[in-house]
């Protein structure tokens, strides 16, 4: 009998130990599926600043100032770089148009109707961003928007800003345009194709992605209720990357200030040539005459 039961004994601890590996094994599974889940987060969570970044101008901006009759003006950042726009001096008495370019950071080809307005008298800033065009570092929200107040700041301080500043912002660019606005003092702000804010803008492409993997925020919808100055919103109604919708949505939230034009045929690129220069045109020109009428240069913000 004694034989028997060590036996048996002896035949039923291996079926204990495989069980034992068993929990291993799917506990170690288990780890790995939590960890490739965590790992897509994160990666999820990088993608959509990935891609309004990804695409930058990578032309050298320091070759920039052979071409045009603008002159290069570098400012040093909070973290150290030194970061470079163009500019040219207005007339005297006349105001300064900076613009805020989109996320190729086309500051070359696609202002080219503001380069037309430096003919009658007005100043021009194209403003660089960080890891655009040369210009060192890496594109972060917030470090960009500190960036262009201490840009607005250094203008305004060396006597640079004319009669004051009308803050142009393209695309992802209107999202500094309208932060600076709400935050300085400015006669004007024209917003084409611009966004409502960077989530719905990615929604806009990918569908009902959850808010907590788009860090980049570029929330125009809540700055513009700040802006004390008149908006000029310009929207295509064939634009599919930032639709009519968007701006009709910034100027329901600032219905004192704001004004809306949709050109129906328009796309995101094609707004100015298609109606937009006309209706940009008559806006700055409206801005000029007040300020040239009034002689009075906005207060420091």
């Amino acid at each position: 009998m004694t034989p028997a039961r060590k036996t048996s004994r002896h035949l039923r601890r291996p079926a204990r130990q495989n069980g034992r590996g068993s929990w291993g094994v799917l506990a170690a599974i288990a780890a790995a599926i939590g960890g490739l889940a965590i790992a897509a987060v994160l990666m999820l969570a990088i993608v959509p600043d990935h891609v309004l970044f990804r695409d930058r101008l990578a032309f050298s901006i320091l070759d920039f100032g052979k071409e045009r009759e603008m002159l290069p003006l570098d400012q040093t950042t909070h973290d150290g770089l030194t970061v470079r726009s163009w500019y040219v001096a207005p007339q005297a008495g006349r105001p300064v148009i900076v613009y805020f370019a989109g996320r190729d950071g086309d500051i070359v080809r696609k202002p080219a109707h503001l380069m037309e307005r430096v003919a009658d008298g007005f100043g021009l800033l194209l403003v660089g961003y960080r890891g655009f065009g040369g210009n060192p570092g890496v594109p972060r929200e917030i470090d960009m928007h500190r960036d262009v107040l201490a840009l607005l700041a250094k203008l305004r301080d060396d006597g640079l800003a004319g009669s004051g500043t009308i803050l142009y912002g393209y695309s992802m660019g209107s999202g500094f345009a309208a932060n600076a606005a709400s935050l300085t003092d400015t006669l004007g702000v024209v917003l084409e194709a611009p966004i409502s804010n960077f989530l719905a803008a990615v929604r806009q492409q990918a569908g009902p992605v959850p808010s907590f993997l788009v860090r980049t925020r570029l929330d125009n919808l809540a700055r513009i209720p700040e802006i004390r100055a008149p908006i000029l919103l310009l929207a295509g109604g064939q634009d599919a990357v930032t639709p009519p919708s968007f701006a009709r949505a910034l100027a329901a939230a600032n219905p004192t200030f704001a004004s809306v034009e949709i050109f129906p045929d328009a796309n995101h690129f094609s707004i100015v040539r298609l109606g937009g220069r006309e209706a940009i045109g008559a806006f700055l020109d409206r801005i000029d005459s007040r300020s040239m009428a009034s002689g009075l240069s906005p207060n420091p913000a």
